[in-house]
């Protein structure tokens, strides 16, 4: 998840593009307060990704960032 000035309109596409860049699959849902990031790929570019997400689009500014990595089933 990501916290922050982060819900420019161009964000959620940035880290799609971003992700797709990196063979992942993602999805990104926006909350009250963050905006949830869902990707499943090798833990590498998934680290990647959370790298890239961390810096945002010049657009964003992340004070924080929260993530988990699950098994998928």
């Amino acid at each position: 998840m990501l916290f922050g000035d982060v819900f420019a309109a161009d964000c959620p596409d940035w880290i799609l593009r971003y992700a797709h860049k990196l063979g992942l699959r993602a999805k990104v849902t926006a909350a009250s307060d963050c905006l949830r990031v869902d990707a499943t790929g090798p833990d590498v570019m998934l680290e990647a990704l959370a790298l890239g997400c961390s810096l945002g689009p010049a657009s964003v500014m992340v004070e924080r960032m929260e993530f988990c990595i699950s098994e998928v089933a």
